[in-house]
């Protein structure tokens, strides 16, 4: 019987596929952000292609894992496996997002306000409402540190609720224990 010379952890999937994850989420984001779409298209399509991109890369993670673990995987397992993989991913993101925001598109963010104020005017909503909406797009532009605490924030909520949710259909613990 072979067996591998590297055991297969936890950590070592969730790392390698949470670059991976990383890679795939910047670049399409990425181009997401350069088809100029107009704001509340941006994020019907950055939400939903992010969420995607996120789904298919932890359901691999877990395959790989359970590949070389006998087609086992416990709940908590996988759930380290995510929320490794969304933590790293989230933090390599809002590097990103910073460089981009602040040295790439400088103008993205005024682009969307002026977007969005266009809508709610369009759409008749009081002045003292999209003053109040439009006030969040001023705290995208934030330094460093903030992005990478926002980064960790998201990256806790979201690597906990997909990563449960995903887990509970990709575990496969010993019979015996179920």
């Amino acid at each position: 019987m072979e067996t591998n010379a590297t055991p297969v952890t936890t950590t070592s999937v969730a790392l390698h596929y949470g670059l991976l994850l990383a890679a795939s989420g910047i670049l399409v984001d990425f181009l997401v952000r350069i088809a100029n779409f107009s704001f509340l298209t941006y994020g019907i399509v950055a939400g939903l292609t992010a969420l995607i991109v996120t789904i298919v890369w932890i359901v691999l993670a877990h395959s790989a894992f359970k590949k070389a673990n006998n087609g086992l995987m416990t709940f908590k397992q996988g759930l380290i496996i995510a929320m490794i993989m969304v933590l790293l991913s989230a933090i390599i993101a809002s590097l990103f997002n910073f460089l981009y925001l602040n040295y790439i598109d400088e103008d993205f963010v005024e682009r969307m306000k002026a977007g969005m104020t266009e809508f709610m005017e369009k759409n008749n909503v009081p002045e003292d409402q999209i003053a109040k909406s439009t006030a969040k797009f001023d705290e995208m532009n934030v330094g460093i540190v903030q992005s990478l605490l926002n980064g960790l924030k998201n990256g806790v909520i979201g690597g906990l609720v997909l990563g449960a949710l995903i887990t509970a259909f990709t575990k496969r613990s010993h019979p015996e224990f179920e």
